[in-house]
């Protein structure tokens, strides 16, 4: 489960107006699809990939390869909750697929209320918690104009996270299509994503290979290296990709960069948090209000978005409440204009945090580094308050 409380679901079925009715049943109903297949063999790689909370199954009239893949998933990953979908509901066939390791049994055509009664069901017997593997939580840093600092932002908040809460961070670069990251981090790597794919599918052992070491606790992958791969990368790579990150490391920050596409707008909704960068500059701050509109009207979840103010400084004709008044919205952290240790560290591809650790701006970072780790695992009553800096 994810830590907004939201159920991951897989969805292996042929029918293509099936998969789709689905994704837009779980809309809103605290279930998010995230991956698809049309066979189980793709579908199994997909719940290798991801380990969702949830598989909902299509069980064809020839039934033997989906009870294998029943299977296998009970074997593999005892904590996924199982739902089979069929058009034959007989009693035998029902208490074949229970004797293989599904849990639920839905018919077909599939019914809204009758799936929302099966995933109930399933989340009850599971305890609340599908997957017994905690996850790692997923920071987007999205960046409101170019040239605002929110790589450097994402860079220096790995590390002080790396530094502050002993957890292991990956940084990944999805900045298409030449993202700056490894360059902060000295760590630029020739492989990509593209490099980890194993027949359209992300593969966790190709893809542990392709991560660079940056300092210690902190690795880094890009998403693309050239404009011809950024074109290979889909929105499903994208889902695989975090789906895997989030179980091998406790923190996966995602540079985003400021394009909103069907790839960035999917790694956004599996987020936990989002960290919009901003600064006190009229243009940048009219960019925030469109990107604030722009997310509302994609339906991603306003708790987990938050105003983060880079290169703040106290004399700017513009105030915290001027901000605050034009975007409608507290601001979630400010970081201090702290030009020198920012700009040796970009010029060394060295953090300011770890190069400057006693300068304005690197305790800024470790200070927003424990406020996020200290923030809860729900957003539902969280409250946004102006952060000190």
């Amino acid at each position: 489960m994810s830590s907004n409380g939201t159920l991951r679901l897989v969805v292996i079925d042929s029918d293509g107006a099936a998969r789709a009715y689905v994704k837009q049943w779980a809309n809103g109903k605290g279930v998010r699809v995230v991956g698809e297949s049309e066979d189980t063999t793709a579908g199994l790689r997909l719940t290798r990939s991801l380990q969702p909370d949830l598989v909902l199954l299509e069980l064809p009239f020839q039934a033997t390869a989906a009870m294998e893949f029943v299977k296998r998933i009970r074997s593999e990953f005892p904590g996924i909750g199982i739902v089979i979908s069929a058009h034959d509901a007989s009693p035998q066939l029902i208490l074949s697929c229970i004797r293989a390791g599904a849990q639920e049994f839905v018919s077909r055509p599939i019914d809204g209320p009758e799936l929302a009664k099966a995933i109930e069901h399933v989340r009850q017997l599971s305890g609340v918690t599908f997957s017994g593997k905690k996850r790692g939580r997923v920071l987007s840093v999205l960046s409101s104009k170019g040239g605002i600092g929110a790589t450097s932002f994402a860079a220096n908040l790995g590390l002080a996270l790396a530094q502050r809460t002993d957890s292991k961070i990956v940084l990944v670069d999805m900045s298409f299509p030449f993202g700056d990251l490894g360059i902060m981090l000295d760590a630029v790597s020739r492989y990509s994503l593209a490099d980890a794919l194993v027949e359209g599918t992300v593969e966790e052992s190709k893809l542990r290979s392709v991560l660079v070491a940056g300092v210690p606790g902190v690795h880094l992958i890009n998403v693309a290296v050239s404009p011809e791969v950024a074109e290979e990368v889909t929105r499903q790579h994208m889902a695989e990709l975090i789906g895997i990150l989030s179980t091998m490391f406790d923190y996966v920050v995602v540079d985003i960069g400021r394009q909103l596409d069907d790839r960035t707008v999917e790694v956004l909704e599996l987020s936990d948090e989002i960290m919009l960068i901003s600064s006190l500059e009229l243009p940048t701050i009219r960019n925030t209000v469109c990107f604030t509109s722009i997310l509302a009207k994609l339906e991603i979840e306003r708790g987990k978005i938050h105003i983060v103010l880079n290169r703040f400084h106290k004399k700017s004709r513009l105030s915290l409440d001027n901000v605050e008044s034009m975007v409608g919205r507290k601001v979630f952290w400010s970081i201090p204009n702290d030009y020198e240790p920012m700009s040796v560290g970009i010029d060394r591809g060295v953090p300011a945090v770890q190069h400057a650790p006693r300068s304005k701006v690197a305790k800024s970072f470790l200070d927003l580094a424990d406020r996020i780790h200290a923030l809860p695992e729900t957003h539902s009553d969280r409250v946004e308050a102006v952060a000190q800096s």
